[in-house]
């Protein structure tokens, strides 16, 4: 079976995530807490290859740096997955291809997605 062009490996995405990504939690002042997805760097086109091989229809964002006197600094961009459905898809990779430096922070993510959802449907 044939990749697509822009797939990317699996071991590639582990890897960068471990690198560059975060398994965040939104923890909101009546105590709900939300999962968020959040993956870092300069190079907008593996942002958008990573969201494409995922299948996610998550936004990426320019990342404002306030106080940047130096202005010339190379411009960061900010994958961000919060979506229930988004979410679902970022596990299901992840449960097949763990991190390794991230894992304990995957699984405390992966649960408190399950509580979410189950908090949600009460």
């Amino acid at each position: 079976m044939k990749r697509e062009e822009n797939e990317i490996k699996s071991d590639y995405i582990v890897g960068f995530v471990d690198g560059e990504g975060t398994f965040n939690l939104i923890k909101y002042p009546d105590g709900r807490i939300r999962p968020q997805f959040l993956l870092f760097n300069t190079n907008k086109e593996i942002l958008e290859r990573i969201k494409e091989t995922l299948n996610l229809n998550c936004p990426i964002f320019e990342v404002v740096r306030i106080n940047d006197v130096i202005k010339r600094r190379k411009k960061c961009y900010r994958l961000q997955s919060r979506s229930e459905e988004e979410i679902r898809k970022i596990i299901s990779f992840f449960d097949k291809h763990l991190p390794i430096l991230k894992y304990k922070d995957y699984l405390i993510f992966k649960e408190a997605y399950s509580r979410w959802i189950l908090d949600r449907n009460i």
